[in-house]
């Protein structure tokens, strides 16, 4: 399994920061969120700080502006950029493709994942706003059902599965063979999500440890997001990376020991 760090995970500080810490503590990779800074700095600044630091980017994470509609155009935008990146997979949240269940979409996407290799790897749906329809993104026995039939590729998001009820013990070990990336984060019953890990009570060391008797191969991303903040006006204290740099460390060690 690999044990990836978000790269949103201190925003809004220089990107650097980001593969200089994944670096530090060895993690096996970065899963790359297309944010304004990424598109400001550009791929090729991307492909140097990978080289720099030797740190691959294994995930790309569609942008947050495609909450609305992601449709083949889109998609085949992401696809070209993990391409370049020498990406793995690409996280793309189920609800926002607005597709029904036997959508001829998802036969183009088995095409264009056999034409790139890159794993599309769609995302369930949080229980609530934009991601609540439609309903079988998020709804335990219609997400599985569709995953089988489909044939389609997963990113658990495990707090978004407990919030809507699912087992994720058993729906990993059901679909573990379809789930090529996994996103783990903190969250309260209100539905906060990229909180700690140590700040809720779910056993996040047991569930990580349930994942590696599967020999899994894919990826674990901590989206963790100590500095979240809709809008920044300037940059935080540097004493504020410095506390959201202990506890990702202190997170992804607990995670790491497993």
């Amino acid at each position: 399994m690999k044990l990836l760090i978000s790269s949103y995970t201190f925003e809004p500080f220089p990107l650097e920061e980001v593969f200089l810490f994944a670096h530090n503590v060895k993690a096996d990779g970065i899963e790359l969120v297309i944010t304004p800074q990424v598109c400001k700095i550009g791929f090729e600044a991307i492909k140097n700080l990978s080289q720099k630091y030797q740190v691959p980017v294994v995930n790309i994470h569609q942008p947050p502006w495609y909450v609305l509609f992601t449709g083949k155009k889109q998609m085949d935008k992401m696809i070209a950029i993990a391409k370049d990146l020498g990406a793995e997979n690409l996280v793309v949240h189920l609800a926002t493709v607005r597709r029904n269940f036997n959508s001829k979409f998802f036969d183009w996407i088995k095409q264009r994942e056999v034409e790139s290799k890159i794993n599309i790897a769609f995302e369930n749906a949080a229980p609530r706003g934009l991601e609540a329809w439609p309903n079988y993104c998020g709804h335990p026995e219609k997400l599985e059902s569709f995953v089988k039939s489909r044939h389609i590729n997963l990113t658990l998001d495990v707090a978004k599965a407990f919030l809507k009820g699912f087992d994720s013990y058993q729906f990993f070990q059901r679909n573990h063979s379809n789930i090529k990336v996994i996103h783990v984060h903190g969250f309260d019953r209100k539905g906060h999500f990229h909180k700690g890990l140590l700040e809720d009570t779910f056993d996040w060391a047991g569930f990580a440890s349930f994942v590696k008797k599967f020999n899994y191969t894919g990826a674990m991303t901590m989206e963790i997001f100590p500095l979240m903040k809709l809008f920044y006006f300037k940059l935080p204290p540097k004493e504020a990376l410095d506390r959201a740099k202990d506890t990702i460390e202190e997170n992804f060690r607990m995670l790491r020991r497993v």
